[in-house]
């Protein structure tokens, strides 16, 4: 029996830049395999991983311009590749559910089954630090979701509360969380604030991507903002959190980089600014 959800969105392979996504993928995962015989270590077959992850987040946070969602994919693996900190695929997977679940890029309120998948998968995402804040994300998400459609469905709020105290559960258990202040590394905790900040007093331009539903509507300007400042703020975190591993974090804040410059662009270009 086919599993019906309102999360998942599909993928149109007649698309260019659909395509060419997949292309960067088979690309990277050559390359990655090639490295992997020469004796590189195997976090290089992360990079096709990345590069669709990043690839997909961007979407979420800029759903008007491909170009944007291309370049952080490529960037991505690239990074990957060529030696860069890796960041956790799974913290940047849980980012994205919960930038989908926010902007609402399906048109569709999520299924009792897709809350259920995603607080499983919130919870169980956090043994790293990392991964626990991307589990709040996805708690956060549930529960502005609701907010945003104006209800008070008791599956939504309990679905957010057993995510953000599964995962901070999980957290603790396994030694996540840091004993001491970690020794924060500046320029990852100065970009990622930065960009933060810019995401938080710039409103991103009326989209003119529709949802995925029938109904066929444009997607919501305020989602958009929210969903952006919300992915920002806890990347932010992580950088705070994770110490000198914070350099994985560079293709996730180059991505939320690209939604600023695609934003202004468009801003730009329609004559907002």
């Amino acid at each position: 029996m086919a599993f019906k959800s309102h999360l998942g969105r599909s993928m149109d392979f007649r698309a260019r830049s659909n395509l060419l996504l997949i292309a960067f993928v088979v690309v990277g995962a050559g390359i990655a395999l090639v490295l992997w015989l020469s004796g590189e270590p195997g976090k290089v077959f992360l990079a096709p991983v990345l590069t669709f992850l990043i690839w997909a987040l961007v979407r979420e946070i800029d759903p008007d311009h491909d170009w944007a969602a291309l370049v952080g994919a490529a960037f991505a693996g690239a990074w990957v590749l060529a030696g860069g900190a890796v960041p956790s695929a799974l913290a940047v997977a849980g980012l994205l559910i919960g930038a989908r679940i926010v902007t609402c890029t399906t048109g569709r309120r999520l299924l009792s089954t897709d809350l259920a998948v995603v607080a499983v998968f919130g919870i169980a995402i956090g043994f790293t630090v990392e991964g626990w804040a991307a589990g709040f994300c996805i708690a956060l998400a549930v529960y502005l979701d609701d907010r945003f459609r104006g209800e008070n469905r008791g599956k939504a709020i309990a679905a957010a509360s057993i995510t953000a105290i599964g995962t901070t559960v999980v957290a603790t258990a396994s030694g996540a969380f840091p004993q001491t202040i970690p020794d924060v590394v500046q320029y990852m905790a100065v970009a990622a604030g930065v960009t933060a900040l810019v995401l938080l007093v710039r409103e991103p331009a009326t989209p003119t991507t529709q949802v995925d539903a029938r109904h066929s509507a444009f997607l919501d300007a305020a989602r958009l903002y929210v969903s952006r400042s919300v992915t920002a703020l806890l990347v932010f975190l992580m950088a705070l959190l994770t110490g000198p591993e914070a350099g994985g974090l560079v293709v996730v804040v180059v991505a939320l980089g690209l939604a600023i410059v695609s934003n202004e662009a468009e801003l730009l270009r329609r004559g907002d600014r």
